[in-house]
Formats: structure tokens, C-alpha cells, sequence
């Protein structure tokens, strides 16, 4: 315990040192340069923790001390204007010093390997950097497409796909016992699903979204055969070409392709082939039955629009990973999240760009949403008419707030607040339709099959 002590006031005085020393070459350096200067530092002294610090709660002793010392960075005037402009003299808004701090914490604490440790860590630390320097540089072709998508150059994520491959590939290598092919094979996905978070990324959110996402990769990945590790990549491979397609017959973005892979591929390792299938259903028809026509394709939605529409049913499957004795009813709540947003999209789409009445928006919205989505959900789940009649009462209530936030909110100019206010509705109604169904099922077997 001395040890973990001294080694963490160590850490400690690393920071602060590294601090000054980038704020006494910052006339010489960019604000990104200086910034970076402390990223890579700081991750190379992160990636020693496995080896010197042998108590898990010296590490979360640190984390604290070192947030402490971030914050006060920024609430501190003087400090905020002099040694503070290393870390917050980007035009930018972004909390990627304080993100890059509980990642570390997060990752050690769940580590049961030093590998599994070491592989985020060091592309958060490398990857990100590299990249980032490569697409001020030489960056040439911006993917962005809309105004709420942060500036990523097609130069930066190829440079960051290489870097994270090399970042899996050399621990996978000479720290586990995996076989060549399996590592080639990894490390390949690794790389794909690093360039994807870091090219969706804003405001510094991947340096919390890259090291835990990389993370619950390397767990669920490195025991799998080189059989299932190629069916997972040809399964990726097909949403490819379903993502095109779907790209070339509506209005989403580049970025928007790379965030519904991104969630498509989380989805299928967290969940299965049966988890798939709901969101795959919405992403696959929200543009088609009526086909989008030319007025509505300008209407040019970031990937922000993907996040609205998975992250409730996203946040269900990483809680039935920890309950899993709820697994077969968070898996109807999952199902639903993605009927409803399905049925709401195809209302406000009618109703805004078809010049459908209400009625009619309504009705169609909801056939629409339980042929593709509900009757599946039942088929899979084999629930009783019970659970599948209050599934259904669910999807109309939907209906009545999305005709009031349609009314309050102009959807040919769709916004952070329209977002915010899909999410928080949808939540709310899977929070309250599970504690219903949770009460109800009780005694009540509901077994999905192929789990």
C-alpha cells in the first residue's frame, strides 16, 4: 500500500509537471499540440498502472485527485489563463481531459487481464493523437455533411484505424495465448470499431466512448474461434451494403452511416443475431412505405438522428448484460423502443412532408411499426396476449405526445431540443412499461428463444 502511495503522488506530480512544461513551449505549439503533449504523457504513464499499482482503490483515489485538479483548472480565472490554456485553449467546447481521467479509472477497475487494459488505453492514447495531428495536417476530405457534425477528415480515421489495428495487435500478440489468425482477425475489428467511435465523436466524448466500448470488445472477443470471429465480420459486412443502400435512398449522413455500424455492431456483440433484428427493422424502413421523396432527402439528418433513435433501446441491453435473469423482458422493453421511435418517424414524416391528416399519419405509423417490429417481437419472444396487448397500448401512447412535439417543434428543422425531447418521452415510457410488465409477468414464463 506505501508503494501505491508514493507511486500515485508520482502521477500526481507527472500531471502537474507536464502541465508546465506544455504551457512553457505553448508559444512554439498549437493549442491541439499542447493538448496533446498532455494526452500521450499522461496515457504512457496510464498504461504502467497494471504493473506499479497493485490496490484497485489507489487508482479511483487518484482518478478523484486528478478530476479535482482538472476542475480547478477551469473554475480557477488565473490558473484558467495561464496554465489552464494548454488543456482548455481550443476553440472547441470539450471535456475530453476529464473523460480521458474516468476511462482510465473505469478500464482498470473492470480489467481482469493487463492486456484487456492495456489495448484501449493505448489507442485512446496513440490512435487518438496520431489521428488528430494527421487530419490537421494532410486532412483533405471532411465527412461531415451537416452543421451539428464535429470537422473528421477521411485522412485522420485511416491513419486511426491503423494505429489502434498496430495498439490490438502487438499486446493480443505477445500477451495472450490467442492463435495468429485470431489475432489478425481482432485486432482488424478492433481498428474498424475504433475509427467508427472516434469519427462519431464530440466534444471530447471519445476518450470515454473509445477506451469502454474497445474494452467490452476485447472481453466478448478474444475466447471466440476465428469461425465466429469471420461470421461476425461477414455479418458487419452486410450491414455495409444495407447501410449504403439506406444511405443512398434517404437523407442521413456519412457520419450517419458510421454511427448506425457502430450501433449495429454493439448491438450484435452485446445482444445476438435476435437483438439485431428491431433495430435493423427501423433502420431499414423509416425511409421507405412511402418512399422519401426530393423535398424531404434535403432535409440532410446528422448521425445525431441514429443516437435518438438506439440509445433507449441501447441502454436496455447493457442492463439486461447485468441482470440477466430480466434478460427475456428487457428484451421486449428493447424491441418496443425501436417500434415506437418507428411508428413516430413514419407519423411525423407523413404528416410533415405527405400532407396526411393526423388520423391518418397515426394509423399508418402504428400498422407500419407492427408488421415490422411488434409481430417479430412476438414471434421471437412467444409472449402471451396478455404481455403482447399492453406492448401494443404502449406503441399508441407514443402517439398522442409525438403529435404535441410535432405541433411544438418544426421537424423540417429537427434539433438538439427535438431530440432531447424524443428521448426523454421514449424513456419514459420504457421505464414505466417494464416496472408494468416486471409486476404483471410474475409467475409468468416469457422464454425467447435462441438465447
Amino acid at each position: 500500500m506505501i508503494f501505491d502511495f508514493v507511486a500515485a503522488i508520482g502521477v500526481l506530480i507527472l500531471l502537474g509537471s507536464v502541465v508546465l512544461v506544455a504551457k512553457y513551449f505553448s508559444k512554439r505549439l498549437t493549442p491541439e499540440g499542447s493538448r496533446k503533449i498532455i494526452h500521450v504523457t499522461m496515457g504512457c504513464a496510464a498504461l504502467s498502472f497494471p504493473f506499479i499499482f497493485e490496490h484497485r482503490l489507489t487508482i479511483v483515489i487518484l482518478g478523484i485527485f486528478a478530476i479535482a485538479f482538472l476542475l480547478f483548472l477551469r473554475i480557477h480565472k488565473g490558473l484558467r489563463s495561464g496554465v489552464g490554456t494548454t488543456l482548455l485553449g481550443i476553440q472547441r467546447k470539450s471535456l475530453g481531459d476529464i473523460y480521458f481521467v474516468i476511462s482510465i479509472v473505469i478500464v482498470f477497475l473492470l480489467h481482469q487481464s493487463a492486456f484487456e487494459y492495456i489495448i484501449p488505453i493505448a489507442i485512446l492514447t496513440f490512435a487518438d493523437s496520431i489521428a488528430a495531428l494527421v487530419g490537421i495536417s494532410y486532412g483533405r476530405y471532411n465527412m461531415a455533411q451537416h452543421a451539428q457534425e464535429a470537422m473528421k477528415s477521411r485522412e485522420g480515421s485511416v491513419m486511426f484505424f491503423i494505429i489502434a489495428f498496430i495498439c490490438a495487435l502487438v499486446p493480443l500478440q505477445l500477451m495472450t495465448e490467442v492463435g495468429r489468425a485470431e489475432v489478425l482477425a481482432i485486432s482488424f475489428l478492433i481498428g474498424i470499431l475504433a475509427a467508427i467511435i472516434e469519427a462519431v465523436s464530440r466534444h471530447g466524448n471519445d476518450n470515454l466512448l473509445l477506451p469502454l466500448l474497445t474494452y467490452s470488445f476485447v472481453r466478448e472477443n478474444t475466447g471466440l474461434a476465428i469461425d465466429t470471429l469471420l461470421i461476425n465480420f461477414g455479418i458487419m459486412l452486410f450491414f455495409v451494403l444495407l447501410v449504403l443502400l439506406v444511405y443512398k435512398l434517404t437523407n442521413i449522413t456519412r457520419l450517419s452511416v458510421a454511427y448506425s455500424l457502430l450501433s449495429m455492431y454493439i448491438i450484435l456483440i452485446l445482444g445476438g443475431v435476435f437483438w439485431i433484428l428491431p433495430p435493423l427493422a427501423l433502420f431499414l424502413t423509416f425511409g421507405i412505405f412511402p418512399l422519401m421523396k426530393n423535398e424531404e432527402k434535403k432535409m440532410v439528418q446528422s448521425y445525431k438522428v441514429i443516437e435518438c433513435n438506439c440509445i433507449v433501446g441501447v441502454i436496455c441491453l447493457y442492463v439486461s448484460v447485468f441482470f440477466p435473469e430480466y434478460r427475456d423482458i428487457l428484451y421486449i422493453s428493447f424491441s418496443l423502443s425501436f417500434a415506437v421511435h418507428l411508428a413516430i418517424n413514419t407519423y411525423s414524416r407523413l404528416f410533415n412532408f405527405e400532407n396526411r391528416s393526423v388520423g391518418v399519419s397515426i394509423l399508418w405509423g402504428t400498422v407500419k411499426s407492427f408488421v415490422f417490429i411488434a409481430l417479430p417481437a412476438l414471434a421471437i419472444t412467444r409472449m402471451n396476449w396478455v404481455a403482447f396487448l399492453l406492448y401494443f397500448i404502449f406503441m399508441l401512447l407514443s402517439m398522442p405526445p409525438a403529435v404535441y412535439l410535432n405541433k411544438k417543434y418544426d421537424y423540417k428543422n429537427v434539433g438538439d431540443v427535438t431530440f432531447n425531447a424524443n428521448k426523454i418521452m421514449v424513456g419514459a415510457l420504457m421505464v414505466g412499461f417494464t416496472i408494468i410488465f416486471v409486476l404483471i409477468s410474475t409467475g409468468t414464463k416469457i422464454v425467447p428463444v435462441g438465447w
